[in-house]
């Protein structure tokens, strides 16, 4: 990925959004008990792993590649995202750390001593987290 100088990206993979989407999506339609087990980071990256990138550096761009992705590949993607819950349900007890962490430091004067001291908190990408998906 290429970068400039303010740290922001010069171009995105508009299958990344679509991928998202559609996560989203079937999530809503499994059982809530199973669905929050479910890591959708890797629900998407096996999803994206089988579909063709459709990169974008402008605003026609990205138009342009979101429409040729709804109208050439909405039923892969849809598949794709299915094999990839089907594939992630297998394995729900894997161990897996994610890529994005952040250390935060949550102290309350309420806290006993040794709650005090620093605690993890790990969160995944924002640019994954679209919609409303269960958690």
């Amino acid at each position: 990925m290429i970068v400039n100088s303010q740290n922001q990206k010069k171009y995105i993979n508009i299958m990344e959004k679509m991928v998202a989407e559609e996560v989203n999506r079937q999530i809503t339609l499994l059982p809530q008990k199973l669905a929050k087990y479910i890591k959708l980071a890797d629900v998407e990256t096996y999803a994206l792993n089988r579909l063709p990138p459709l990169y974008a550096s402008s605003q026609e761009g990205w138009q342009f590649q979101t429409k040729k992705a709804e109208e050439d590949y909405k039923k892969q993607i849809t598949v794709g995202v299915r094999h990839a819950f089907a594939a992630v349900q297998r394995d729900l007890l894997k161990n897996s750390t994610p890529l994005f962490i952040e250390e935060t430091k949550k102290v309350s004067s309420s806290d006993s001593q040794e709650d005090q001291s620093k605690k993890y908190s790990w969160h995944h990408d924002r640019y994954y987290r679209l919609g409303s998906a269960r958690r």
